[in-house]
């Protein structure tokens, strides 16, 4: 019989390497080899490591030429957006259909926060997970870690203490001796600055931050410290959010050159709105406001909006728009190394009332 003494049932879903297992799902040559996702620029950084290349020590986020060095034999693909789209639409997809659709909080398109307190009273926490497992590998032909718990936080490093394909289940009382060896790194919002600094002050595991000294903690990092140790102590009564309707949309370029021609910044423009205005038709937005970022090699990052009098998807509308800032940003003859185009203030358009003849 599954237990019914959870005060929440919270699961925590990751798909396990997942940009890089989606191109060696549709690709056999790239099985089994050390993979990187990555665009093709000289300032390219690592998008997403499979496992054997993540075994030479190249991880995401890293400099494309730093993992090639770590990695001769490092095979590169460019990023497929659409792809990765789809495989986190279809995931979702088994989301809703095997738990509350109103309690699913998506993190990134290859993570999850899912509430099934109600739906575990009748099918057990651990049956869920294992379903959940058994559909994503089965329709979208991925394998996922899932960390059951009665938190977010211990179901998010539950999950990831047991990579890749895993299922872990913290039972209700055993967060503690869960924790408590666990090294104090696993602690989500805890940095590398912060690791170093409770390792000079001898605190080295969850379990040793969890009980140290808390007016030290406090004197040492602030209320922050504070938070820090109640996550530890396992104390986190975050809910699971459903999803968030989108608060921008925004698309940019990163040129392998830095450049300074109006002209060529121009045809780039109009190319990042196209994209922008697709991704708003796509979910049936419009947007009042239109921004522009510029990182410009050696004096940092500017931007400039333009709002309209009413809310758009038109791409000649957006572009006017984008134009305008650009023109108002005034960085003269400086190489602008990254150019980005953004829209805010989105709303789903009124219906228009069609009247009949009779009318």
């Amino acid at each position: 019989m599954p237990r019914t003494d959870w005060p929440r049932t919270i699961l925590h879903v990751d798909l396990d390497a997942f940009y890089t297992s989606v191109h060696q799902r549709d690709d056999t040559f790239l099985r089994n080899r050390p993979l990187a996702v990555a665009g093709r620029s000289k300032r390219a950084v690592v998008m997403g490591a499979s496992y054997e290349a993540r075994s030479h020590g190249v991880h995401s986020a890293q400099p494309l030429h730093e993992a090639l060095e770590r990695c001769p034999g490092l095979t590169v693909v460019p990023p497929d957006p659409a792809r990765y789209k789809d495989a986190s639409r279809r995931v979702h997809a088994i989301f809703r259909r095997l738990t509350t659709a109103e309690l699913i909080e998506g993190v990134a398109l290859d993570e999850a926060y899912l509430d099934v307190t109600v739906r575990s009273r009748h099918a057990g926490p651990e049956e869920i997970g294992r379903r959940i497992k058994f559909a994503i590998q089965e329709e979208v032909k991925l394998t996922a870690s899932v960390g059951v718990a009665t938190s977010k936080l211990l179901a998010k490093v539950a999950g990831a203490s047991r990579k890749p394909d895993g299922l872990v289940i913290v039972q209700p009382g055993q967060e503690a001796s869960f924790l408590g060896p666990l090294p104090v790194g696993v602690v989500p919002g805890l940095g590398p600055k912060t690791e170093e600094r409770l390792r000079l002050m001898g605190v080295r595991t969850v379990g040793e931050l969890a009980d140290y000294d808390t007016q030290r903690l406090l004197q040492a990092f602030g209320s922050s410290g504070a938070m820090l140790q109640r996550l530890a102590q396992g104390r986190d009564r975050n809910p699971v959010r459903g999803a968030k309707p989108a608060q921008t949309i925004s698309a940019e370029r990163t040129f392998e050159d830095d450049i300074t021609d109006r002209e060529q910044l121009e045809v780039s423009l109009r190319e990042l709105v196209q994209s922008v205005a697709e991704r708003l038709r796509g979910d049936l937005l419009q947007a009042r406001t239109v921004y522009i970022k510029l990182k410009l090699t050696g004096y940092g990052q500017l931007s400039r909006q333009v709002s309209q009098t009413s809310p758009t998807d038109d791409p000649e509308s957006i572009f006017r728009a984008a134009l305008s800032a650009l023109r108002k940003s005034y960085f003269e003859d400086r190489p602008v190394r990254l150019l980005g185009v953004g829209v805010s203030g989105l709303k789903h358009p009124q219906p228009q009332l069609q009247l009949t003849l009779f009318e």
